[in-house]
């Protein structure tokens, strides 16, 4: 079991860093500055999130199985939490925040979330297998 939750948490590193990779070549393609926006921190901050929370949902398997759809969507809570705690005001400082602001977190937030939703499922169907 030890061995799913290794794959799980490089499979969300995997995605995380290739789609990192990907995004600062489409913002350089289109001549966009890369480091404006905090895509950096946005991409480091959703990836321990999203590992953290496959943590806690191997953590809470056997314990709490019928309660992990819930640990999942708090995760989630945590993570918007982290958006209007470390990202909004910078975004927001001019009044505005702008396209490429916007999507410099919820690119992340998104491949992020589609990872940890995979490896979670993945795990959730081991967990009824057994």
């Amino acid at each position: 079991m030890r061995k799913l939750l290794i794959v799980n948490i490089l499979t969300i590193l995997g995605v995380s860093i290739s789609s990192y990779f990907i995004y600062v070549w489409i913002l350089q393609y289109t001549k966009t500055d890369v480091l404006k926006s905090q895509i950096i921190l946005a991409y480091v901050i959703n990836t321990i999130l999203a590992i953290a929370i496959m943590c806690a949902l191997f953590a809470f398997r056997k314990k709490f199985k019928d309660l992990l759809g819930f640990v999942f969507m708090m995760g989630s809570f945590v993570k918007f939490a982290f958006f209007f705690v470390v990202f909004y005001p910078t975004y927001h400082s001019d009044g505005i925040i702008t396209r490429q602001e916007f999507l410099s977190f919820f690119v992340p937030y998104v491949i992020c979330l589609i990872a940890e939703t995979l490896t979670s499922i993945r795990l959730l169907n081991r967990l009824d297998a057994k």
